[in-house]
């Protein structure tokens, strides 16, 4: 297992990204929770981080508007699945970023991903043009998209996920703790409560029945989702009331067999 930090969560994207393609190499792109399960399996970092699904959204993504990070790891194609980008596919004009890992940034078993960028993949040639890439028309588009803010970016974005995708990760858990709301559940510490789900917008904890601060969002929910399995509740601090949510999500009613 790699020390923590041995790997950036960019890097780490787009590992998860190549191996996919050097293992299914007739296909020619990839859904955004097929990447995510792709990195759990990789296990190039020792648990997912939070910042590993924005990376595949967002910032490694070479044709959307940038968001503070400016790499061109990922090339997003019609319908939302991406690929790997290649040198000579259409770019944001605010993309300068890397196109892929630097060597000494990379841990040794993942070269081998590098060499077969550089001497295979690179050398196809891109997949749009110019003249016919929708994405380009949607540049200005970009520009009013964040005038709404990142929140909302995110939230367009996780629905287009949902209509493209049958059943995503997060979807399966969601539906999983929406069936199980009322339920008794233990902290880690062996404290008991329940909760109740607020429609599509989150989750209410309740100890001795009494309901605990204020509501717990479906997207926090989720994004919890996609760094687990934790060790212990300190892992997800940064949500409200993480030790109820460790203690929800590491139950095997609602973990299932997705972590």
């Amino acid at each position: 297992m790699l020390i923590a930090e041995a790997i950036l969560v960019a890097d780490e994207a787009w590992v998860a990204l190549a191996s996919l393609h050097r293992r299914y190499p007739a296909r020619d792109s990839f859904s955004a929770s097929e990447i995510m399960e792709s990195a759990k399996r990789e296990k190039a970092y020792p648990e997912l981080r939070a910042g590993l699904q924005p990376h595949i959204y967002l910032h490694n993504v070479a044709n959307i508007a940038p968001n503070s990070a400016r790499n061109r790891m990922f090339f997003k194609i019609p319908g939302g699945a991406y690929r790997l980008f290649r040198p000579g596919d259409n770019c944001h004009h605010d993309r300068k970023g890397k196109i892929t890992p630097r060597r000494e940034d990379l841990p040794a078993q993942y070269h081998s991903l590098l060499d077969w960028y550089e001497k295979d993949y690179a050398r196809l040639s891109p997949l749009t043009s110019d003249e016919d890439d929708p994405v380009l028309g949607m540049w200005g588009v970009g520009k009013e998209i964040w005038k709404e803010g990142g929140d909302a970016f995110v939230a367009k974005e996780r629905a287009a996920w949902e209509d493209a995708e049958a059943e995503t990760l997060t979807m399966r858990a969601w539906k999983r703790i929406a069936a199980h709301q009322g339920a008794e559940f233990l902290t880690k510490t062996g404290l008991r409560f329940t909760y109740s789900v607020e429609g599509d917008n989150g989750i209410w904890f309740n100890r001795n029945g009494k309901r605990i601060n204020r509501r717990l969002g479906r997207g926090e929910v989720e994004e919890a989702v996609m760094i687990a399995p934790v060790g212990n509740p300190t892992a997800f601090s940064k949500f409200r009331d993480p030790s109820y949510l460790y203690g929800l999500l590491m139950d095997s009613r609602i973990r299932g067999a997705d972590w």
